[in-house]
């Protein structure tokens, strides 16, 4: 006999919620940590094209590799989460944008930041399809707008955090280290 069986329906619905908390806080978090490796090249790219010889033209570059890939990763991550699972894809999603950042702190030319930002672009589109497929499976239909709408400030408060995250340590460590201080913030959502 399962455990769920045994289970009175008041205990049921306790246990429930208690995941769904779980899942809105883990979802937010994860997507919150996502912009730490999306927009920490946004704020470091002067500092890093002067460093590196790389002008206006090869940084937008750079940039629209990354735009390319995140749009091709949208498509192409739905119908993967569809068959590897939301969890997996994400957690998966999220440990390439951290290896990717990680590289963008050690990289020294054009190739080796367009690679890594291709990385990025597909590994940060596991994100969006995986955290609104998995708050779709523990809200139920009539609470979603609510729901949706206090879940929907991850976006918000991530890109404002990460933004304000890469500035500081810009100013304290250099781009370097700017890359290398998002990383370790993705790395704690991640665990």
């Amino acid at each position: 006999m399962s455990a769920s069986a045994v289970l009175d329906p008041h205990a049921q619905e306790a246990l429930r919620r208690s995941w769904r908390i779980k899942i809105f806080t883990s979802t937010w978090l994860a997507y919150f940590g996502l912009y730490f490796c999306r927009k920490a090249f946004y704020i470091v790219k002067g500092s890093m094209g002067d460093e590196l010889n790389l002008d206006a033209s090869a940084l937008g570059e750079i940039g629209s590799a990354y735009l390319l890939c995140y749009s091709i990763g949208q498509f192409t991550s739905a119908g993967l989460g569809e068959k590897v699972g939301a969890r997996v894809l994400l957690l998966t999603g999220i440990l390439f944008s951290i290896i990717a950042n990680v590289a963008f702190g050690f990289a020294n030319n054009y190739w080796t930041l367009m690679a890594f930002m291709c990385v990025n672009g597909f590994a940060q589109a596991t994100g969006w399809p995986s955290v609104v497929g998995t708050m779709g499976s523990w809200t139920k239909r009539k609470e979603r707008g609510v729901l949706m709408g206090i879940w929907g400030t991850c976006y918000q408060v991530g890109g404002i955090g990460a933004k304000a995250w890469a500035a500081f340590w810009m100013a304290r460590q250099g781009w370097r280290g700017s890359f290398f201080a998002a990383s370790m913030v993705v790395v704690l959502v991640w665990l």
